[in-house]
């Protein structure tokens, strides 16, 4: 993908989202104990934002959040500013980035009962530029956003555009057949 301004966003599983104030908890602690591969600088608590991001933890590479956008909870990651960036694997890396926080999340005790579910990501590419919000995009990105998601959730996907609007970013539902 020729853009690195990637974001994603993995869904939580009905009812098993924590209140927002632990998550800031767990964040902060992070920052503490340095337990990122990246650095993290800072956590926000916007809980009072209707469908906005309740929780922001910022880094210096990427931002993760948990987002109440769309009216469905999840996990939001947002590539920045990544050293070593490699036009062949940025998509790849920020699946991983994501896949790897939300099971850290997951297997925090003071998030139970949180689970993610891993058979539908949103993508979406704030780059204009490189990827406007229109069908030869999607033709474009088709083969590398199919194998990467493929491999990052366990089987064969589907690619949906999420909004044909050409004002809006180019976004994708990329959905999991294998679950």
């Amino acid at each position: 993908m020729k853009s690195h301004k990637i974001a994603l966003k993995l869904y939580a599983r009905q009812g098993t989202l924590a209140d927002a104030s632990k998550f800031v908890e767990v964040f902060h602690d992070w920052i503490r104990d340095g337990v990122m591969s990246e650095v993290m600088i800072d956590v926000a608590d916007y809980g009072h934002v209707h469908h906005g991001p309740a929780v922001l933890f910022v880094g210096h590479e990427s931002d993760y959040a948990i987002d109440l956008g769309e009216g469905r909870p999840g996990l939001a990651y947002l590539r920045k500013r990544v050293k070593n960036d490699d036009e062949g694997t940025r998509l790849a890396d920020s699946f991983a980035r994501l896949l790897a926080v939300a099971a850290r999340l997951e297997a925090d005790a003071r998030l139970a009962p949180l689970s993610f579910e891993r058979n539908e990501v949103r993508l979406l590419v704030y780059d204009r530029l490189h990827t406007p919000n229109e069908p030869a995009s999607l033709e474009r990105e088709r083969e590398e956003v199919g194998r990467v998601a493929a491999r990052a959730l366990g089987g064969e996907v589907e690619l949906e555009p999420a909004s044909p609007d050409p004002r809006e970013p180019f976004a994708l539902r990329i959905r999991s057949k294998a679950r």
